[in-house]
C-alpha cells in the first residue's frame, strides 16, 4: 500500500473547499488505494441540454446504501472521517465491496457537495466497488438510500480524471450555490515509476429528485 505524505488540515463541514487526492503522496482527504487497479482514462463527459434540472435540497439524513444501475453497483455505505492529522481515513480494505460516505461533509441530498469514496481494487479483490466508476456516462443515475427512508436520486454531469498534483479543489468541493450535489471518488490516471497512481477519477452529479 502506498505511503502518505504529511497532509494539510481539512475543515469539518464548512463552506471552505476540501482537497481530495487519492493515492500516495497526496494532500489532505487522502484515500489510499492499492496500485493493482487498472489505469483510468482522462476524458471528460460533457453536460448536455437534456440533463434534468436540479431538485430542491433535502433535509440531512445519514446515507446507508448506494445503487448505480449502469455499472452494477449496489453497495452498503460505511462512513469515513478524519484522523488526528486532518486526513480522511481510508475505506476499510476488509470490505472492498462497500463504499464510504465522508461524514464530516454534507449528507447526500443535503445542500453542498457530498462525497462518497470507494476502492477500485484491493490486494485480494481485483474488482472492488468502484472498479467501473470511470465508465459512468452523462445523465446516468445514482441512487443513495438514506436512513430516513428516502432515496436521493442524482444524475451524472461529468466524469473527470484529475492529476493529484493539479487537483481542482474549488471545482470539486467549492460552493454549490445552494444546490445538492454528489461526488464519487476513486483512483485513476497512470502508474508512476514507483507503482503509484497519479490521479483521481471524480464523478460529478446533481440531485434530480427523491423516491
Amino acid at each position: 500500500m502506498a505511503e502518505q505524505s504529511t497532509p494539510e488540515r481539512t475543515p469539518r463541514r464548512s463552506g471552505r473547499a476540501l482537497r481530495v487526492a487519492a493515492l500516495a503522496g497526496a494532500s489532505a482527504l487522502t484515500v489510499v488505494l492499492v496500485t493493482s487497479c487498472s489505469s483510468g482514462g482522462g476524458d471528460t463527459v460533457k453536460n448536455s441540454p437534456a440533463s434534468a434540472k436540479a431538485a430542491s435540497a433535502l433535509k440531512p439524513s445519514v446515507p446507508d446504501r448506494i445503487v448505480i444501475p449502469d455499472i452494477k453497483v449496489d453497495a452498503p455505505l460505511d462512513s469515513v472521517g478524519l484522523d488526528a492529522q486532518g486526513v480522511m481515513t481510508e475505506p476499510d480494505f476488509a470490505k472492498p465491496m462497500d463504499a464510504a460516505w465522508y461524514k464530516e461533509g454534507p449528507t447526500p441530498g443535503e445542500k453542498g457537495a457530498a462525497a462518497i469514496v470507494g476502492h477500485m481494487d484491493t490486494p485480494k479483490v481485483p474488482e472492488a466497488v468502484f472498479y467501473n466508476l470511470k465508465k459512468l456516462k452523462k445523465d446516468e443515475k445514482i441512487e443513495v438510500h438514506r436512513d430516513d427512508g428516502s432515496t436521493a436520486v442524482f444524475q451524472v454531469d461529468t466524469v473527470d480524471t484529475f492529476k493529484k498534483d493539479g487537483f481542482p479543489t474549488e471545482k470539486v468541493y467549492g460552493d454549490t450555490h445552494g444546490k445538492a450535489e454528489l461526488r464519487l471518488i476513486t483512483c485513476g490516471g497512470d502508474l508512476t515509476k514507483d507503482r503509484h497512481w497519479d490521479a483521481n477519477v471524480v464523478v460529478f452529479a446533481h440531485l434530480v429528485g427523491q423516491e
